[in-house]
């Protein structure tokens, strides 16, 4: 005899129980910039993160059997604060208020998190397909996204960094995802007939996805290995407007083996776009032993950088045959305290090569570095140091970049000493940042002299 399992949890606004995450800072600063000339008490900088379900309901239906069927649903009002901080001056509590400039926003949810049908190692998901397969990511090429808007709630999201990639082209259409003993496939197709010179033409409008990944299978001891495929047809705008058409194939594989000492891993993704007529392909490796680690990535075209535009992000121009290495030597395995990195970004193209070394004697940290970039012919040099004891923490850096041209040597430099020892639970420091052309040789002839700021910091 079946058994129908419901439960229904209601918190309501009035007498509810308020779910919230928050943290915070506080900081008053004093200085001056020799860019805009201004000086005395610069902000007094307020952060407030936070993330405050004011009421929440979940309702959840589960049934018995060996084949079963089970969805579960969450309604809620959340406010949500600009993850990069609350400014000075902004009003706290616009409830139910979307701000303009997206720092903060009281939205209602209501949604599906699970509905499926599902028996002994398998199931039948609702929901729709997965997102495409991407196995291979560069571990070099990377950059931090900064202010982007999120496009459920509207605020700003904090940075996050992204990798280059590649990705066969994919969208999807409605369907279903399956599993299956941890295998999953899922498929999905939409269209709609029309008429044309009198004949009815069933395929002038469609969608069609076809996704699949398989578990880890074990070949041997410690080595395993990953595969997955997608297809995509459909024609622009079908499903959702601004969609590009979309005609695609593609296979994701990755294998790894990891081993006392050793760990080493090989993935790739690959596809065929029918339209452009274009085979694409990414393959990152990785080798770890002990005190060295080698990684290595090709595209044979992937963004290696991204730009936000009024809060949307968006990949910069592809770069064909992206190709990218880095070694890092970690001599601390033999209580020598030198750690090593020689990269070298786009090599194909711009030949950006960089040698880095980190080392520590006593508790001086010093990591001097130089790069060269073959395509632009930029020279670059540097050097930061770090001294950090109980009392304070220390910083000063100091970097030249040159083409090797009359008057065009770029010098920055930033230093900085902070204590958390003096005043408990406050920090304080003293800061020099953003001098980024010191002798005012740049493009732009701004003077480029930083600011220096003191300030007090408290945080929760």
């Amino acid at each position: 005899m079946r058994k129908i399992l419901s439960i229904l949890l209601v918190a309501v606004l009035a007498a509810g129980t308020t779910f919230a995450a928050f943290s915070g800072s506080a900081t008053i600063g004093a200085g001056a910039n020799f860019d805009t000339q201004e000086y005395g008490f610069i902000g007094n900088g307020t952060n407030v993160n936070f993330n405050v379900d004011l009421t929440s309901a979940s309702a959840e239906a589960v049934s018995e059997g060996d084949v079963y069927a089970s969805i579960k649903a969450s309604l809620g009002i959340t406010l949500k604060s600009d993850e990069d901080g609350i400014k000075a001056g902004d009003p706290l509590f616009p409830v139910f208020t979307q701000l303009g400039n997206g720092d903060m926003a009281a939205w209602l949810y209501a949604k599906i998190d699970e509905a499926k049908v599902a028996g002994n190692n398998w199931y039948v998901s609702f929901l729709g397909l997965p997102s495409v397969n991407d196995f291979a990511k560069s571990a070099i090429d990377t950059w931090t996204v900064e202010d982007e808007i999120d496009s459920d709630y509207g605020f700003r999201k904090a940075d996050y960094d992204k990798n280059a990639t590649y990705k066969v082209g994919y969208d999807k259409a409605p369907g279903v995802e399956v599993g299956l003993f941890d295998y999953v496939i899922g498929a999905g197709y939409k269209a709609k007939a029309l008429k044309e010179d009198g004949k009815l033409n069933l395929f002038k409008q469609y969608a069609l996805t076809l996704y699949g990944k398989t578990p880890e299978y074990t070949l041997v001891d410690g080595l395993t290995i990953q595969a997955g495929a997608s297809y995509a047809n459909q024609v622009a705008d079908y499903i959702d407007d601004g969609d590009s058409a979309v005609n695609a194939l593609g296979g994701s594989v990755k294998v790894a083996y990891k081993a006392d000492a050793l760990s080493t891993s090989v993935a790739s993704d690959m596809g065929y776009d029918f339209l452009a007529k274009e085979f694409g392909a990414d393959v990152a490796a990785n080798v770890t032993y002990d005190f060295l680690a080698f990684d290595a990535y090709y595209a044979t075209k992937a963004a290696k950088s991204g730009t936000v535009t009024n809060g949307s992000y968006s990949d910069d121009a592809k770069v064909k045959n992206l190709l990218s290495a880095q070694v890092v030597t970690d001599l601390n395995s033999f209580e020598v305290p030198v750690k090593i990195t020689v990269a070298g970004k786009d090599l194909v193209n711009a030949q950006d090569t960089s040698l880095k070394v980190e080392f520590k004697v006593a508790d001086v940290k010093l990591t001097p570095s130089v790069g060269y970039v073959f395509d632009s012919g930029k020279f670059s040099a540097g050097l930061d140091a770090e001294y950090a004891v109980d009392a304070f923490t220390a910083k000063a850096g100091i970097k030249t970049e040159t083409k090797f041209e009359k008057d065009d040597l770029i010098l920055k430099a930033s230093a900085s000493i902070e204590t958390k020892a003096l005043i408990p639970g406050a920090t304080l420091k003293l800061a020099w940042s953003d001098a980024n052309d010191l002798l005012r040789r740049g493009a732009d002839s701004k003077e480029e002299w930083g600011k220096i700021i003191a300030s007090c910091k408290i945080a929760f």
